[in-house]
């Protein structure tokens, strides 16, 4: 079951979609904001729970065809999904909203920490918009739930909490993936790009 609250998308728990581990996407804001749309988002929770075909996804959006298929480009163009012949899948586990700007023959790329996603085929799957989370859990029927799968997540990456609040800590654990793995990789090794077509 995903709660989805304004700018906070979490499925929490086991995923049967295969996820390769350690990829990236880095994403313009604008390629990050089509999972917002609601169809967009059961597709999205569809494919984490393993419905990746045509047929499986029609039925458990209840979608009609043609404005499935239009949103099943929409989220494979953006970045957001693959599709191969054992239909869709994540294009990768971590998700990065970044903003590009060029200066004197230079190119400068900031990534933004509180707007990205990341999944995990143990933990669950978790979207942030950037807009404040802090009072999310006090009411939400997933808060134990979610308190005990940051904790794990946060156990597996070797990373240490300092939030109370699932959300929050959603978002600190995302914040590190991206400072520890995405960075660090950058500073002392290098990172293969793969740049998207856009037709």
């Amino acid at each position: 079951m995903a709660e989805v609250k304004p700018g906070l998308v979490v499925l929490p728990g086991r995923l049967a979609a295969s996820i390769e581990e350690g990829s990236y996407v880095v994403m313009s804001e604008r390629s990050f904001n089509v999972v917002f749309d609601d169809i967009n988002l059961r597709v999205i929770s569809s494919v984490a729970r393993g419905v990746n075909r045509f047929s499986e996804l029609l039925k458990e959006t209840q979608a009609p065809r043609g404005q499935l298929s239009r949103h099943l480009r929409a989220l494979v163009k953006n970045g957001w999904l693959t599709k191969g012949p054992s239909g869709y899948s994540f294009s990768a586990s971590i998700y990065v909203v970044a903003e590009v700007e060029e200066s004197n023959d230079t190119l400068l790329i900031r990534l933004e920490p509180t707007k990205g996603a990341f999944i995990d085929p143990i933990h669950g799957l978790v979207i942030f918009s950037g807009t404040e989370t802090r009072d999310y859990c006090s009411t939400c029927p997933l808060r134990t739930l979610c308190t005990r799968n940051v904790k794990g997540m946060a156990g597996k990456y070797g990373l240490k909490l300092h939030y109370a609040e699932p959300a929050e800590a959603y978002m600190e654990v995302f914040r590190g993936l991206v400072l520890m793995n995405l960075v660090k990789r950058l500073r002392s090794s290098y990172l293969n790009l793969k740049v998207a077509n856009e037709g």
